[in-house]
């Protein structure tokens, strides 16, 4: 199964689909509030996203399973359809899934064709007797929280002299000559900040283990321009790369709700 939602399979009327989920889960924001860039979906760009990359690691935790059954509750799929839980949950509180057919054109560039999203009572999915468990639910999470009495090292040069950590730095703050002070500043800034209101950190996740966002406030202390990933190290954390604060919702919500206000606030 390819890693990619879309190049697994032909996804018939994506709109439709993303809106007929946004209606079946329980509420919750999908949009961003003032996007960077216009995009198709814009309504549902959270959601649209969310799914993306729950799909990715699913497919992925069904590559890495040491057994078949194992690999068939992370993302079951068989010789004519596959299925997957989305992590999502109805407004009537039922487990939501994502269920492929096998796509029976010999000309389709894709294995299968995405029918929808639906609970366990769909008929689709009356024939599968052990539905896929919820995702990232093996994900050790013990021992996870922030610590703020940790030293947190900005890696500098790589963010400044990485083409992809750079241009997410915003364009009018991007050639500061004292930049590099301004990102440390703003990280101790928040470490003491995180002693007080721990919520200002989020954890996400990455490559199977957990890091941290914080926001990097540049010019406003109030307004976050930015968001820094941590990562845990032995007693202390690395700062090595940049996200836009969209990214940085996505990368959150992969793991639940996010509840940072300097996240919430950029949704709607």
């Amino acid at each position: 199964m390819e890693r990619d939602l879309f190049s697994a399979a032909f996804v018939p009327k994506w709109g439709e689909q993303l809106e007929y989920l946004a209606n079946l889960t329980l509420t919750e924001p999908w949009k961003f509030r003032r996007p960077v860039f216009q995009r198709k979906y814009a309504d549902y760009i959270v959601l649209e996203r969310y799914i993306n990359n729950i799909f990715s690691a699913q497919v992925i935790a069904h590559q890495h399973a040491t057994s078949l059954e194992e690999a068939d509750a992370q993302f079951l799929i068989t010789d004519g359809y596959a299925c997957f839980h989305t992590g999502l949950l109805s407004k009537r509180y039922k487990e939501i899934y994502g269920y492929l057919e096998k796509n029976r054109n010999e000309w389709a560039g894709q294995p299968y064709v995405l029918r929808g999203f639906m609970d366990d009572s769909h008929p689709f999915l009356k024939k599968i007797e052990t539905l896929p468990k919820k995702p990232l639910s093996d994900l050790q999470l013990e021992g996870i929280g922030f610590k703020p009495d940790w030293p947190i090292r900005v890696n500098v040069g790589h963010i400044l002299d990485d083409p992809a950590n750079f241009e997410r730095i915003p364009e009018h703050i991007r050639y500061f000559p004292n930049l590099p002070l301004l990102l440390q500043t703003s990280v101790e800034t928040l470490r003491l900040t995180a002693e007080i209101m721990p919520s200002i950190v989020a954890p996400q996740l990455y490559s199977g283990a957990i890091q941290f966002l914080i926001p990097i406030c540049l010019t406003d202390p109030s307004q976050p321009d930015l968001a820094m990933t941590i990562e845990r190290m032995d007693g202390y954390y690395i700062g090595n790369t940049c996200l836009t604060l969209e990214m940085a919702y996505s990368n959150a919500r992969l793991l639940a709700i996010p509840t940072a206000p300097w996240l919430t606030a950029l949704v709607e």
